[in-house]
């Protein structure tokens, strides 16, 4: 894959902002090289990419958000085909999003990271946790659940995704998304550890 792509977004030169070799979280050494890059990505404008690779155990971990955070909002996606299915978007490594009607949520925890993908890249997250939490599994809701993902991947489903961003650095781009302050809904999501409004 071209590094300076993003599925189909094109990434300008990178600026460097930082550079460390820290203690790793999983082996406790000083081996984990961390750097944090500012690109200017297309739609999004500027992000913040940081990635850490620990020399001594290989822990990995990657974290995408934009560089210049809005205020705390609901983000809400009314997915009804395939034109939804392309919307590019940055989750924050402490938004929560879900996909109503399902019940299906990414719930941020202490050592969340952010990522850069499109609405169909989060069903694809979510099919692939499907397929661990199934695995060797003949239930029923399994099966109901993977059938509906498929489905929904191919823009045979209509549903809702919601991010909410406790720190405004989340972006969806398409015509059909609405932003709206944090409500009811999303506070009661937030964890108890998240020092965020």
């Amino acid at each position: 894959m071209d590094e300076d792509k993003i599925g189909e977004v094109e990434l300008r030169e990178p600026v460097l902002l930082y550079k460390d070799v820290l203690i790793c979280p999983l082996c406790g050494e000083k081996s984990l090289e961390v750097s944090s890059y500012l690109y200017t990505v297309d739609y999004f404008g500027r992000i913040l990419i940081t990635r850490g690779i620990c020399t001594n155990c290989g822990y990995k971990f990657r974290d995408v958000k934009l560089a210049e955070p809005t205020r705390p909002k609901k983000i809400i996606v009314y997915v009804r085909g395939e034109k939804q299915l392309r919307y590019l978007l940055v989750k924050s490594a402490y938004a929560y999003l879900a996909i109503l009607e399902k019940g299906y949520e990414m719930v941020p925890g202490p050592a969340s990271t952010g990522f850069i993908t499109t609405v169909e890249g989060v069903l694809l997250r979510f099919q692939e946790a499907l397929s661990i939490a199934c695995k060797d599994s003949v239930n029923e809701r399994c099966r109901e659940e993977e059938e509906w993902l498929k489905r929904a991947i191919d823009g045979l489903e209509r549903f809702t995704l919601v991010i909410c961003d406790y720190e405004g650095a989340s972006k969806v781009v398409g015509d059909d998304v609405e932003e709206e302050p944090l409500d009811d809904y999303c506070i009661g999501k937030k964890p108890e550890w998240l020092e965020f409004p």
